[in-house]
């Protein structure tokens, strides 16, 4: 079970109640558009509705052709800032976009924002290169209070993928991950082993500045999953088949050539259907190679709008999540929740680091083994795809989990009960 926080952690600044509303920046590498709402930005909107008053600073990477601007969008004042391209582009492009990104938030949110005062800044990480945004921003409003939410380590975890191999890169980045924890007043990890991890290999770091923040999820409608119907025939997929589905990014660090393996494994099966839908790095070797192997029972899709997406998912029976087996941080695939939220039951392949298996057993929604255990992950896939009572247990376990440990009110009490403005 995921607790609301680490265990002996204590709160930098309880809130008190009736407190007056707060103003509240939250920077972000992207910021969907009004009818492309995400989860961290319903989270947003929690802060809204308790009158708190919310900015949103967030990238624009290059390739979108838009320049940077202001503009209220809902609730929010959003200033998006034109920077480099940061995904689905090289290694090396990424990383210069990083490094020049700091300069280009500070320059744009002195143009645009030059009177806003703040008592709260929220920032998720990576990029850690956000730390000389914060930073700055502290020096000119040292009453300011920070919280970052933490959504994965680098750059170690790149380190583990072999995406970073020059050591001078790997320290500047290192440099760069120990001033955002400095700068940062409270930490959020994802889960318990995040938690524990920072504690092993950041011992800089004051235990009570550490808590569990798991990730959060506007649940909406209960409506569960859907029979096979246009969106399959759509698309290919046969009406009788059971579903497996992987939705979302599609990069190194999915390991997806074990998912590979397992689509090889059930080439021949006419139950079973294999659905991708996403973007990634990985993307196009992956389609290159179903393409290449026959792979008839598995279909690949690059992209489809947000609601397009939603009412294909609830058409599939199962969903997959995969992390590769080389990492030694701890991972949590935020895809999961959205599997939970239709009821959908998991099928997991993870690495050794991660707690996400001990949740998922807690939260008794799918089954798990190790990244590379073909027979383990064969023999849950068979007990999923033969017992459709078995998948609606599950798949009703996996939405009062997320009810009860992920909502994006949950979020807020726990970021909240820190901070009480220190100015009106």
């Amino acid at each position: 079970m995921i607790p609301a926080a680490a265990a002996d952690a204590a709160p930098v600044r309880l809130a008190e109640p009736g407190a007056p509303p707060m103003n509240v920046l939250y920077l972000t590498i992207g910021f969907p558009q009004p009818d492309t709402p995400s989860d961290l930005m319903h989270l947003m909107e929690v802060f809204c509705g308790h009158g708190h008053t919310v900015d949103v600073v967030a990238v624009e990477e290059r390739k979108r052709g838009q320049p940077t601007r202001v503009a209220q969008q809902g609730p929010f004042r959003v200033l998006r800032v034109r920077t480099g391209n940061i995904f689905d582009v090289g290694p090396y492009e990424k990383g210069l976009s990083l490094v020049t990104l700091p300069w280009l938030l500070r320059r744009a949110m002195a143009r645009h924002l030059p009177r806003r005062r703040y008592d709260l800044v929220i920032y998720a990480a990576p990029p850690v290169t956000f730390s000389r945004v914060v930073r700055g921003l502290k020096r000119r409003q040292p009453w300011v209070k920070t919280y970052l939410m933490l959504k994965d380590i680098f750059p170690q975890n790149a380190k583990d993928l072999g995406i970073i191999r020059n050591p001078l890169v790997f320290a500047y980045f290192k440099r760069q991950e120990r001033n955002l924890y400095a700068t940062s007043d409270v930490i959020g990890c994802m889960s318990p082993a995040n938690v524990a991890f920072l504690r092993q290999h950041s011992p800089e770091i004051p235990p009570e500045r550490l808590e569990v923040l798991p990730n959060t999820r506007m649940p909406g409608p209960d409506t569960g999953l859907a029979p096979a119907g246009p969106l399959r025939q759509r698309h290919g997929i046969p009406p009788d088949a059971v579903v497996a589905l992987y939705g979302g990014n599609m990069g190194v660090p999915q390991g997806l050539d074990f998912l590979l393996e397992v689509f090889e494994a059930n080439r021949d099966r006419t139950d079973l259907h294999f659905l991708l839908v996403g973007r990634g790095t990985e993307r196009k070797r992956l389609a290159e190679a179903i393409a290449t192997k026959g792979l008839r029972n598995v279909t690949q899709i690059s992209h489809l709008p947000r609601l397009e997406y939603e009412a294909l998912a609830r058409e599939c029976d199962i969903g997959l999540v995969c992390l590769d087996p080389r990492f030694t941080i701890p991972n949590f695939p935020s895809r999961v929740l959205s599997y939970f939220e239709i009821r959908m039951p998991v099928l997991a392949a993870l690495d050794r680091a991660t707690d996400f298996g001990a949740m998922l057993d807690d939260a008794q929604a799918g089954y798990w083994c190790h990244a590379g255990d073909l027979a383990a992950f064969q023999r849950h896939l068979d007990q999923l795809a033969a017992d459709p009572q078995l998948r609606a247990r599950m798949g009703a376990s996996g939405r009062r989990y997320l009810e009860s440990h992920f909502t994006s009110a949950r979020a807020y009490e726990i970021i909240s009960r820190h901070f009480i403005p220190a100015h009106s």
